[in-house]
């Protein structure tokens, strides 16, 4: 059963093969059941999930496993030497709790290793916690933001896609004298947007200041690549998710 089917697909399924039009409601109950006989309930799934991270635990070597009773999934991606999306941890939660997960990616992924670089988006709280941990913060380590998120929260404000491309081509170009050029021309066509992008720190959104961190990675397209994959099973029981 695919994780992403919906009630009108149902409807029109049905309608296709018999003819017969199903309401709406019935539809939902009908693939409601359907879920709950492939993947469980969600009761049945929380009552199964220690056992099932247990295992997990104890038959992939390195896994950690910290048992609490909260429903948000936060994860965290990086990329391998074969240019690889590789997952490094996740957590079901009940809230955007930003400090404790990044408490516990300190923890049991980072382990005291110096010169990790965090690519995010610009969310207050992330920021917040980001500065208060001892991780991603000079000497140890740096936090950088998304450039896609960047150029998107321009956007918003500016609302000018030829001054949003502008905006890409600054962040992402590495010679300082065409980011300088670039900048100048944003300034030319309009000078709030120019004071808009002047008022981040340089080092976090462009590739020019960055000294090298990002490794040439400039958007959270990984972490994207890893919702993608989760996003028919975000509806399914907590042990389906983490199966997947």
């Amino acid at each position: 059963m695919q994780p992403l089917l919906w009630n009108k697909n149902v409807i029109q399924n049905v309608k296709d093969q018999t003819g017969y039009d199903v309401p709406y409601q019935k539809a939902w109950y009908s693939l409601k059941m359907a879920r709950d006989i492939v993947y469980g309930t969600w009761e049945s799934s929380v009552q199964k999930l220690p056992a099932y991270l247990g295992a997990i635990q104890k038959y992939n070597p390195g896994t950690i496993v910290e048992w609490k009773h909260k429903a948000f999934q936060a994860s965290t991606a990086a990329m391998d030497g074969n240019q690889q999306v590789l997952p490094l941890a996740f957590a079901v939660v009940d809230e955007e709790t930003y400090p404790w997960f990044l408490q516990q990616l300190s923890r049991h992924v980072i382990r005291g290793r110096r010169g990790m670089c965090l690519i995010s988006d610009r969310h207050g709280g992330l920021i917040k916690a980001v500065r208060e941990g001892p991780d991603f913060v000079s000497p140890h380590g740096v936090h950088r933001y998304c450039l896609r998120h960047v150029c998107s929260n321009f956007n918003s404000t500016i609302k000018n896609v030829v001054l949003k491309d502008l905006c890409w081509q600054a962040g992402s170009e590495y010679q300082l004298r065409k980011f300088n050029r670039i900048m100048d021309e944003i300034k030319k066509q309009d000078v709030k947007a120019f004071a808009y992008l002047d008022a981040i720190n340089k080092e976090k959104w462009t590739a020019s200041h960055d000294g090298g961190w990002r490794c040439g990675i400039l958007t959270t397209n990984m972490s994207e690549c890893i919702n993608g994959v989760l996003k028919g099973a975000r509806r399914l029981p907590v042990s389906a998710l983490v199966e997947i």
